[in-house]
């Protein structure tokens, strides 16, 4: 069912859309939280219910200009960005939580599971701006334009964090450190 269609039955209360609505999204909101939450499942699953929540909460004012998964998208970004505003942490408490989650990680799962490990790692040592726009384009499939969109910059600007963050990927995965834990 399109979301125009789920949208406006909500509006008219709805609830059965509202159900269908939150399961055709919920997986893709949770996997962004959970990447932006450095692996973190709970934190992630607080988040996801907080975004829906918010979505729920202002449906009435949803304008039906672009796509919905985008307006979604936008909010989750927003949701997960005033999260760490507020807790203000600090790099180095990032640094150490990546760094622990990453050898704990590797020790216990197979080796296909520590390539996984190893870039999720590297990805969670990037600033917020890149690893965010990496994680819409390469782990949601989404357009630049898009990514553009949700993060309210422009399509160049989109680009270039990219571009910046696959540099630094690559750079941080040819790293000794993180080829072998």
């Amino acid at each position: 069912m399109e979301d125009y269609i789920l949208i406006r039955k909500i509006k008219a209360g709805d609830t059965e859309a509202w159900e269908k609505l939150v399961n055709k999204y919920y997986s893709q909101i949770f996997s962004y939280c959970v990447r932006r939450c450095l692996g973190d499942r709970v934190l992630a699953a607080d988040l996801t219910q907080d975004i829906f929540l918010r979505i729920i909460e202002n449906i009435e004012k949803y304008q039906f200009s672009g796509k919905f998964f985008n307006y979604l998208f936008t909010i989750t970004v927003n949701v997960c960005n005033n999260y760490y505003n507020k807790l203000k942490f600090a790099q180095s408490e990032l640094d150490e939580k990546v760094l622990s989650l990453g050898s704990e990680t590797i020790m216990t799962n197979l080796l296909l599971q520590e390539s996984v490990n190893q870039i999720q790692a590297a990805l969670n040592t990037l600033p917020d701006i890149q690893r965010e726009a990496i994680i819409l384009k390469y782990y949601h499939d989404l357009k630049v334009k898009d990514i553009a969109k949700i993060t309210g910059t422009s399509v160049s600007t989109s680009q270039s964090r990219i571009h910046q963050g696959l540099k630094k990927l690559s750079k941080l995965l040819d790293r000794e450190e993180f080829m072998n834990g």
